[in-house]
């Protein structure tokens, strides 16, 4: 069965088909063509008479309109293939893929392998002989440690694909990418939020763990993703396992505290040890949440307290 590192990034590409088209802008430096639209085209698009091992994992078409026809124009294919390790088979069935896509799409084909590797990258480009030398299939190849690790929100919030598969891929520690993280996977919707917050949880150390689940927790996020549902829920549950109520009530109140505290050092946001302490200490769940939604959007501690 293929493993979440093989499946993660086609889900990102068939959820958002423009995450294909920032891959091949990392992997390769040549212009795309002039497009209008990015689309998803079923696997079917792949097939050859062989069976199912002939059916490539995810193609992406580019279009744009014809001025003289006013239809759409398929200019681009791009064939994503997540490679885990090398199989010779590979240098066969790719071949296959190009060929059919481009008799189906009559247009221009990139098969774009994503390895997890440098080294596997390498075997992945290199060039496969058709015949005698006659034609010859280049490969493009992106090892996943080429991405960038995103620290910026503001990027994050318009790349929020790309923000998430770095962030697995080189599990920070540091709090500006883990608030970076907590803002990308706001922008997606909720059913891709719950998937997304998986593959990252499961990838990130102990400690930027616990930052995004505290930012996630946090009231202003807390009722737009399934993971904020999710974190409230199992805190729920820890307190209901104790039987103390206001054992729990404490337990998110402090919850509440060290994500308002955490969005304000990343964010740059000096406390006096006395502000500190105050919203440490604070166990009103109200005030708490108030000051959760502005820890987003304050330039100073005077106006969080304001």
């Amino acid at each position: 069965m293929p493993n979440i590192e093989h499946e993660f990034p086609l889900d990102l590409v068939r959820r958002s088909p423009d995450t294909a088209v920032q891959l091949l802008r990392l992997a390769t430096e040549t212009p795309l063509p002039s497009y209008e639209r990015v689309r998803c085209e079923a696997s079917e698009a792949t097939a050859t008479a062989a069976p199912a091992e002939m059916v490539s994992d995810s193609v992406v078409v580019l279009e744009r309109s014809d001025p003289a026809s006013g239809k759409s124009r398929n200019v681009l294919a791009v064939i994503t293939e997540p490679q885990n390790g090398r199989d010779t088979d590979k240098r066969f069935s790719w071949p296959c893929y190009v060929a059919n896509v481009r008799h189906r799409l009559r247009c221009e084909v990139v098969l774009l392998v994503l390895t997890p590797d440098d080294s596997l990258a390498t075997w992945a480009a290199a060039p496969i002989d058709l015949g005698r030398g006659q034609m010859t299939q280049r490969p493009l190849a992106l090892p996943l440690t080429a991405l960038p690790l995103v620290r910026d929100s503001g990027l994050a919030r318009k790349a929020p694909e790309l923000t998430v598969l770095g962030a697995g891929v080189h599990a920070p520690a540091d709090e500006d990418a883990v608030l970076a993280l907590s803002q990308a996977l706001q922008t997606l919707d909720a059913s891709a939020t719950s998937l997304y917050s998986d593959y990252v949880l499961a990838a990130l150390p102990a400690v930027a763990k616990q930052y995004l689940e505290e930012l996630m927790s946090a009231t202003t996020y807390r009722w737009r993703s399934d993971i904020g549902r999710a974190s409230y829920a199992a805190g729920e549950e820890h307190g209901k396992a104790e039987g103390k109520a206001e054992g729990k009530a404490e337990g998110k109140a402090e919850g509440e505290a060290a994500a308002i505290l955490t969005v304000l050092h990343a964010r740059g946001i000096t406390l006096t040890d006395t502000q500190r302490e105050t919203i440490q200490t604070c166990t009103d769940l109200e005030q708490l949440g108030t000051w959760a939604g502005r820890a987003g959007v304050v330039n100073s501690a005077t106006e969080l307290f304001g």
